[in-house]
């Protein structure tokens, strides 16, 4: 019976690892239309586009936003010794409220700028200054476009107000805040959410 029990265990972990490596190949995949061949390119001005959807979120690991529609645009100035990438990027991302805890869309726009050189002196690098190796050829911009994209959000992210002045939190969650502040509630699970609230 034990060895059947083993048999099993076996199968599910190579399915498991099999299941993982497919997932993983798909991402690589779905990803390349974020790469810019840049080898080829002459010297100047170059213009991208890219349409980020939530399959580009779901398929970013650890994301904090679950989905979006976002439009980056990519203005890239190629130079003898670097690239200039200027990203304009406009849309939407959803992310859950910090008062109340539910979804609700956040407008992002805004602009960044990326410099990336040739050469091995990585001390040089900064937020906007990347350092590639001589002989590379192409960039990936996907992960710098989902740090801008979250860079464009606020540290705490609350549902807007209504034209009257009034919140859009979800009304039940904001009514159970009210109640814990009227009874002066000074258990520490709740200090948190009542100081939010406040805000």
């Amino acid at each position: 019976m034990k060895i059947i029990y083993i048999r099993l265990y076996l199968i599910g972990l190579i399915y498991n690892f099999a299941a993982q490596k497919k997932e993983e190949k798909e991402s690589m995949n779905y990803f390349k239309q974020f790469v810019i061949q840049f080898g080829g390119l002459k010297n100047g001005d170059h213009q991208f586009n890219f349409d980020v959807s939530d399959e580009f979120f779901e398929k970013t690991e650890y994301s904090e936003i679950s989905n979006g529609t976002v439009n980056v645009d990519v203005l890239l100035n190629k130079q003898e010794n670097m690239l200039v990438f200027n990203f304009v990027i406009s849309g939407f991302v959803v992310v859950n409220c910090d008062r109340c805890s539910y979804p609700f869309d956040f407008e992002v726009s805004g602009g960044r700028k990326l410099i990336v050189k040739f050469g091995e002196e990585k001390y040089e690098e900064t937020d906007e200054i990347l350092i590639i190796s001589k002989t590379a050829h192409q960039i990936d911009l996907s992960h710098y476009i989902y740090e801008y994209i979250n860079l464009l959000l606020p540290i705490k992210k609350i549902h807007p107000e209504d034209e009257n002045g009034n919140s859009t939190c979800n009304p039940e969650v904001i009514r159970k805040l009210k109640i814990l502040e009227n009874q002066d509630s000074t258990n520490p699970r709740w200090t948190e959410l009542i100081k939010l609230k406040k805000k």
